[in-house]
């Protein structure tokens, strides 16, 4: 970094910073797609306790594709089956669901939906 001025010019005049001179857009941007995630999961009945937002590299420059990644967080094998299991039941259903309306005839299964 070059000096602007040299001491004896006296003391730079600049404009004061607030605390958003530390905003970090990147990792506004991360958190706000894990909390998207975390609360589509929770939909199916899956939370992650150790999600969260980190910094790819803390010394790279602006370079970096993405400077935040989400990370899921460890689970213990026996919460992957407890997951596994409760994605799983969502998506039998769905297939039932996918499966009964598609047996319709072309008729009520057009009226047949959901209202939201």
């Amino acid at each position: 970094m070059e000096p602007e001025h040299s001491p004896g010019d006296g003391l730079a005049v600049r404009t004061r910073v607030g605390p958003d001179y530390f905003d970090d857009p990147d990792r506004d941007d991360a958190v706000a797609a894990g909390v998207r995630l975390v609360n589509a999961l929770r939909r199916f009945g899956v939370d992650l306790d150790s999600i969260s937002a980190e910094k790819v590299c803390h010394t790279c420059s602006h370079a970096v594709r993405h400077a935040y990644l989400i990370s899921l967080g460890t689970v213990t094998h026996p919460d992957a089956d407890d997951i596994a299991t409760q994605l799983n039941a969502f998506a039998d259903e769905f297939e039932r669901m996918h499966d009964a309306l598609a047996s319709q005839p072309d008729d009520k299964a057009a009226t047949t939906g959901s209202t939201r």
